[in-house]
Formats: C-alpha cells, sequence, structure tokens
C-alpha cells in the first residue's frame, strides 16, 4: 500500500516533474520525495511479485513454450491445454499472438520463439504472459510443489 505521499509523488513524477520540482509543491526536500518515490517503486515490485506467485499457483494452466516454437502453434497449444482443464479461454487467435508480441517481445523473433516463454491461463480462461527467463526462480520454485 502506498502512503499519501508517495501517491503524490508517483503522480507528479509521472508528469515529468522533477524531484526540486515536486519537493517545492509538497513544501518539502528533494531528498524526501527521492526516498517516497523509492519506497512507493519497492513497494510496487513487491506488489508485482505477490501478483506473479498468484497467479503461478491459481492457474489450472500452465505452459512453458520452449524455443524454436513457430508463433502460429502457442494458440493451438494453450486451447489444447484448456480444454485438458475444461477452462473456456477468453481469447482467440489475435489476441494470444498480440499478448505474446506485447508481453515477450524479446522472446520472439520473426515467427519463432528464442527464448522461453510462461503462458498462464486463470481458472476463469484468462491468460497471463511471462519472459520465462525474468521469471524462472519464482517459477521453478512454486512449481515443485505443485506437484
Amino acid at each position: 500500500m502506498f502512503t499519501e505521499l508517495q501517491v503524490k509523488v508517483l503522480i507528479y513524477r509521472s508528469r515529468g516533474l522533477s524531484l526540486r520540482e515536486v519537493a517545492k509543491l509538497l513544501g518539502t526536500s528533494h531528498q524526501n520525495i527521492s526516498i517516497a518515490e523509492k519506497r512507493a517503486l519497492e513497494n510496487l515490485s513487491i506488489a508485482k511479485r505477490t501478483i506473479l506467485v498468484y497467479n503461478i499457483i491459481s492457474s489450472p494452466v500452465r505452459i512453458v513454450i520452449s524455443k524454436g516454437t513457430h508463433l502460429v502453434d502457442i494458440p493451438k497449444i494453450i486451447v489444447s491445454e484448456c480444454d485438458k482443464n475444461n477452462i473456456k479461454l477468453k481469447a482467440d487467435f489475435t489476441l494470444l499472438y498480440k499478448l505474446l508480441r506485447f508481453y515477450a517481445p524479446n522472446c520472439i523473433v520473426g515467427t519463432r520463439v528464442v527464448e522461453p516463454i510462461v503462458v498462464l491461463v486463470d481458472k476463469n480462461g484468462y491468460v497471463n504472459i511471462y519472459p520465462y527467463n525474468e521469471i524462472k526462480d519464482i517459477f521453478e520454485n512454486i512449481i515443485k510443489y505443485l506437484k
């Protein structure tokens, strides 16, 4: 959870204001603004990690798309796994393709996967995509307990 100061700092910083400008607006030092921003970003990082852990634990469909897989084959793989788990996927081929390109752009070159990708589908059929290398430690740690 963010403090009121952290929220204000994030808002002003997202508008392009410098630490000194934010400090002047809020009547404090730029060092206090810097500390508030740093703590807010740390809180955000912790929250993202928490959501990732929850998504891994609660998603009945967990797929690691390996190197060399053709992008056209990925929707079939996802649909097949969803069917096995009796989950109605809330995405079509086009959306899956866009999600892959958006959330794992460095894992794809041309029409091939060059770095593994993790695809999670929750019980409601919503898809989450992560570059495997970015979540490898967390993913492997949780998966060993789920087996």
